[in-house]
């Protein structure tokens, strides 16, 4: 299994383009870059996507007739729950109280962020007390 790897912004784009369209050819991910940030050359978006496939596994490609199709590998909720842990992890040792500090510090938040953000927590507590039970059910409680 591949360790996560962190992400050129150039390949976030990229793959943003490939989970809105599903699957894209190399042309296809040139006229959508071009559209969201300026010219770019088709051997540049090939070369970026081979490096994608073949050192990051981040895609894969089909065949169709003469043309590499790519395909993102993983859905963007789960690149971005892993991206974002292994940042949490490398810039705040894993310290969630942290984060939350550095991003309520860096833009201020509307009262309607903080009401969202006060209910995700609300949850979260609620799962993280709920969770033991559910091992237990399963017989996956610690010895």
């Amino acid at each position: 299994m591949r360790k996560t790897q962190m992400v050129t912004d150039r390949e976030l784009e990229i793959m943003k383009i490939l989970w809105a369209r599903g699957r894209a050819n190399v042309r296809e991910v040139q006229e959508d870059l071009k559209r969201a940030s300026g010219p770019v050359a088709y051997s540049t978006v090939q070369t970026l996507l081979n490096i994608m496939e073949e050192k990051k596994g981040s895609v894969r490609h089909v065949v169709e007739g003469r043309t590499f199709v790519y395909i993102p590998k993983k859905s963007s909720e789960r690149t971005v729950r892993e991206l974002t842990r292994r940042f949490v992890d490398r810039v705040f040792d894993g310290a969630l109280d942290r984060v939350m500090v550095a991003l309520l510090g860096s833009k201020s938040p509307t009262p309607e962020e903080l009401d969202r953000l006060r209910a995700m927590i609300d949850e979260a507590q609620q799962q993280s007390l709920l969770k033991p039970e559910a091992d237990e059910e399963l017989g996956n409680e610690e010895p």
